[in-house]
């Protein structure tokens, strides 16, 4: 074929095409371009085919429901149902209709919200793992059936006690159950109440300090969870509700009145998981900062510290994702290159723990370079205010002023919008700040901000020392919190940072310097890196760059968590509501009201329980007491949040197991010598498999009666 030409090659592979045809058999008709004027659907066409596929998607009924297996999901589904039975499940897409009492409305750019977990949840609850009826532990069962006997040793054994895992587990009615766990209840309270209560408690090697904490009540032994109530304040809060009644059962066993009763004790769920940002509270009083993710569309620069997005987040990743479209710059930092960073602009690597001194190093480049907003930082944050230098306390206007009156309105938003009482206002005080007009201090509220200070014509130094003369007549050093903050970043320089994080110098630099030059930017701190021991600082230190910058209060800004425990707000009383939802967890179950149509101002609400930690469960059923050989016995636990010895365990909505660091100490030296454990649940789990008895749930989806999430 040397020398042909390309329309010599075009030609050869016309004919060649033929004579394929040709003899292979094919009509050459088949080649002939289609004729303009002929409509190929004219005929009819089998369609037979298609009918497998519309009776697979074909139903009788639909229903609406919300999953609602986090705080912060919650996606109404619509179920599809046929021969009573859910088929599928898909979006409503009607988000855009929904709306609060003032008459705001969400977007349609909402739909689709829902994740592949939730579009397959109807194979949680036909699938084989699913909790149809109750079940007990077959050794369990027998020491039920003997009267519940003292566990000694022997009898441990006998009864698999020290074997969970390992026994079976049958069939048991709901009465039955019911009426075991009750009998349980009696018999755990009755043994442990009283002064040869507390000495069977000591005879088991419990600490004396745990003991002492029961207040010789045996109800304060039993446990219990209602595991992320609010996924379910009705039913999972509920079991708060029964433990608050423990009281009764007490002042029958100890023959007490109501005063002296006690119940049993409340296990807490967002702290021993870790979720809540514990610095949010040191930066602006509320328990969490969080945004609607509505809000990610806005920004310019996502940072993920120690946050995953893209698998975290499965039902509203989306909003990320359109971030990356339009073009946001998206920064990850975190010890390990996860599935965020392969989305991100730039991964900063990190040793764990050290993101504290991250933000901190970040801060010292963006002052050092002036890469902030001098106006916003005057006029919206407090690094204006002075504090003694000998005390390191803000320094309060009653200390200059003689006589001093605060002007801090009853109408005003401290008051009248964040509910400042005039109790809390007299404890905080108002501050002073260095005033540049009239080279004086100058007292300011909390309401003096933004405009308001501008209207007040307060002109606050950003930087500097000063002497001031108090009311009683002493000289006191002063300087503004800028000031101060100059000396604390010195430890911070870029070399030192680079070495206690081991994350690049150049990686670091290049994010004070993006911070510093992009609106808006947002924070996204994840909720596993709030476990970390620095986790108060590095929630407060994120805030520094932000702060500097103006990246607080405004669409696709600020620094967020998403822990979901600060929508129990949602849920609290008020004068003219009544108790909120203690009313329902924490009813005086001595006056409880039967009235179906009484006020919610009527409810009497009286805890008789005690919040406690699972986290002592978790390391050994024990307190943090140390016998040191200088100092002897040291309590480093305290009083108030004193355990008591876990004999009897509830939970529900809550893999414990799952969730237990060391979960394997837990499982052969705590739980041996808890007498009960009882798990309330959708199907099978690993804490049902170390458990007593299972009671099957119903799930979201099949919720019948009322709930809330």
């Amino acid at each position: 074929m040397t020398g042909m030409d390309r329309r010599d090659f075009l030609r050869w592979m016309g004919v060649g095409a033929g004579v394929a045809a040709t003899e292979l058999g094919l009509p050459l008709r088949l080649l002939a371009a289609a004729d303009p004027d002929q409509n190929p659907l004219a005929g009819s066409v089998a369609r037979d085919w298609e009918k497998i596929y519309r009776d697979q998607y074909k139903y009788d009924s639909t229903f609406d429901w919300v999953c609602s297996p986090n705080d912060t999901h919650a996606c109404r589904v619509r179920a599809y149902v046929r021969n009573g039975i859910v088929t599928r499940l898909g979006n409503t897409y009607d988000y855009q209709t929904y709306a609060d009492i003032y008459g705001n409305k969400a977007t349609a750019n909402w739909n689709p919200r829902q994740c592949a977990k939730g579009y397959t949840f109807h194979r949680v609850l036909y699938g084989p793992y699913r909790l149809k009826h109750p079940i007990v532990r077959k050794g369990w069962k027998a020491w039920a059936d003997a009267g519940f006997p003292d566990l000694t040793p022997e009898l441990k054994s006998k009864y698999l006690f020290d074997r969970r895992g390992e026994d079976e587990f049958i069939q048991i009615s709901w009465e039955d159950a019911l009426r075991d766990i009750a009998k349980a209840l009696v018999s755990i309270a009755d043994r442990y109440s009283g002064e040869k209560g507390k000495e069977r408690l000591l005879a088991q090697g419990y600490q004396p300090e745990m003991v002492e904490a029961t207040g010789g009540a045996g109800t304060r032994c039993i446990k219990m969870r209602g595991g992320m109530g609010l996924l379910g304040v009705i039913g999972k809060y509920g079991m708060y509700r029964l433990n608050n009644s423990l009281a009764i059962l007490d002042t029958i066993i100890r023959r007490v009145g109501p005063k002296d009763a006690k119940a049993g004790r409340n296990w807490s769920n967002y702290t021993w998981h870790g979720d809540q940002a514990p610095g949010h509270p040191w930066v602006h009083g509320l328990q969490a900062s969080d945004c609607d993710f509505n809000d990610l569309r806005f920004s310019k620069l996502i940072i993920m510290d120690g946050k995953n997005l893209v698998e975290n987040k499965l039902t509203d990743s989306h909003w990320f994702i359109e971030c990356m479209e339009r073009g946001a710059k998206i920064v990850v930092i975190a010890p390990e290159y996860g599935p965020p960073s392969t989305k991100a602009d730039y991964w900063i690597p990190i040793r764990p723990q050290t993101d504290a001194a991250l933000w901190l190093g970040v801060t010292r480049l963006m002052i050092e370079n002036r890469w902030y907003d001098e106006a916003f930082i005057k006029a919206f944050t407090d690094f204006p205010l002075l504090v003694r230098t000998d005390t390191l306390q803000r320094l309060r206007a009653h200390e200059v002023f003689s006589g001093y009156r605060s002007s801090l309105a009853p109408d005003g938003p401290s008051m009248k919008v964040q509910g400042l009482t005039p109790e809390q206002h007299a404890r905080l005080g108002d501050y002073v700040i260095w005033d540049e007009k009239t080279n004086a201090p100058r007292a300011l509220t909390r309401d003096d901000v933004g405009e308001r200070m501008a209207k007040k014509g307060f002109a606050p130094a950003l930087a500097g020392t000063f002497k001031i003369k108090l009311v009683d007549g002493k000289e006191a050093e002063v300087a503004t919190l800028w000031t101060l903050y100059q000396v604390h970043l010195r430890d911070y320089d870029l070399d030192t940072v680079a070495e206690i994080t081991h994350a690049p110098k150049e990686m670091i630099r290049q994010l004070a310097q993006d911070i510093g030059a992009m609106k808006p930017v947002a924070i996204h701190q994840g909720e596993g890196i709030n476990h970390w021991f620095h986790a108060t600082e590095m929630n407060r230190a994120a805030y520094l760059p932000l702060m500097l910058t103006g990246n607080i209060g405004k669409p696709g800004a600020g620094c967020h968590t998403w822990a979901g425990n600060y929508k129990a707000a949602l849920f609290q009383g008020s004068p003219w509501t009544g108790p909120g939802f203690k009313g329902w967890v924490a009813e005086d179950p001595f006056h409880p009201t039967l009235d179906p149509n009484a006020s919610g101002k009527d409810v009497e609400a009286h805890a008789y329980t005690k919040d406690e930690e699972p986290a002592y469960w978790n390391h050994g059923d024990l307190a943090l007491i140390v016998n040191t050989p200088k100092f002897g016995r040291r309590n480093f636990t305290g009083e108030s949040h004193m355990p008591t010895p876990s004999k009897a365990i509830i939970f529900s909505n809550v893999n414990l197991i799952n969730n237990a660091k060391w979960a394997y100490g837990v499982i052969k030296n705590v739980n041996p010598n808890v007498e009960m454990i009882v798990a309330i649940d959708i199907q099978m789990t690993a804490s049902i498999e170390y458990a007593d008895l299972a009671l099957p749930a119903n799930s979201w989806l099949e919720f019948e009666g009322l709930e809330i999430t």
